[in-house]
């Protein structure tokens, strides 16, 4: 049988250590997620919010005992540590980067609960909705590299791993495209990444006035081009004055082609494809996922 296909995460993702026995609380006045309903080992996606309910960062959050461990881009590491502890105040709560202690890996296939057992993980989480896409933790002291060669190919480039979550329209925020949206522009309320029943949180009541009250007038979609474009650059079509969207990713794809991730206008996605100001084209690739 072939080796099972993982891409190691570590270089792309951090791994924050909130701890202390007011940890969820704090947690759970600063996420979209309800903390308090994930299970141990468990985890959940959410958005960290600023006041006016534009996302600073996304985060899966996982349960470890008495802590939880928060998985984000590499790069936003340092902002959120930052922010976080902003509003710790007197809650007993400590905020550390515990990255070099865990082994991520990221899982594109069916894995079996034996293949899995190999990995000695502390947890599994699934990528929403998407069963067979799976983020495994294990610990670093306990990982045992040289003994998974026969079962695992574990592999460093993870282009191939950003392309599988372009694919699945799956949202991603950086540096350039923080604090650009509000959750649901990035589908976060059809991925289970928004409670709409918890407490408050920082950000909650513009992004519950959206649920209740408005319409999500842009929404996250992937798309194909020709041309290569840059993170947090508007785009416009053809004969068009106002910005009908904005990138968030661009990056080679197998064809020879660029492929990434956009937030456009609703009326736009049916569009297909976009002719743009320059004249160039973009294919526009729905999610699977149910957007209605």
């Amino acid at each position: 049988m072939n080796p099972l296909r993982l891409f190691e995460l570590n270089a792309s993702t951090s791994s924050l250590m909130i701890s202390g026995e007011d940890a969820a609380t704090f947690l759970q006045g600063q996420t979209t997620c309800d903390v308090f309903a994930i299970a141990e080992a468990g985890g959940a996606l959410g958005a960290l919010c600023n006041p006016k309910g534009r996302v600073i960062s996304l985060f899966h959050l996982v349960k470890h005992g008495d802590d939880f461990l928060m998985l984000l881009p590499r790069e936003m590491s340092s902002l959120i540590v930052k922010r976080l502890s902003m509003f710790v105040f007197r809650s007993k709560v400590t905020i550390r980067d515990a990255s070099d202690e865990f082994v991520l890996l990221g899982c594109a296939n069916e894995i079996s609960t034996e293949q899995k057992q190999q990995l000695s993980p502390i947890a599994s989480i699934p990528i929403a909705p998407y069963a067979h896409l799976t983020i495994i933790i294990s610990n670093k002291q306990q990982f045992q590299r040289e003994q998974l060669t026969d079962s695992f190919s574990i592999e460093q480039e993870l282009e191939p791993w950003q392309e599988i979550l372009t694919s699945a329209c799956y949202p991603e925020v950086n540096t350039a495209t923080s604090e650009l949206f509000i959750p649901q522009m990035l589908n976060l309320d059809k991925l289970n990444g928004i409670n709409f029943k918890k407490g408050c949180y920082t950000g909650q009541e513009i992004v519950a006035r959206m649920h209740y009250k408005g319409s999500v007038k842009r929404r996250l979609v992937s798309y194909q081009s020709a041309n290569k474009y840059v993170a947090g650059d508007d785009i416009y079509q053809l004969n068009t004055d106002n910005s009908i969207g904005t990138i968030l990713s661009s990056h080679k794809s197998k064809n020879s082609n660029y492929a990434g991730l956009a937030v456009l206008k609703v009326e736009c996605i049916e569009n297909n494809p976009l002719v743009l100001s320059d004249n160039s084209e973009v294919i526009i690739q729905q999610a699977e996922y149910d957007l209605d």
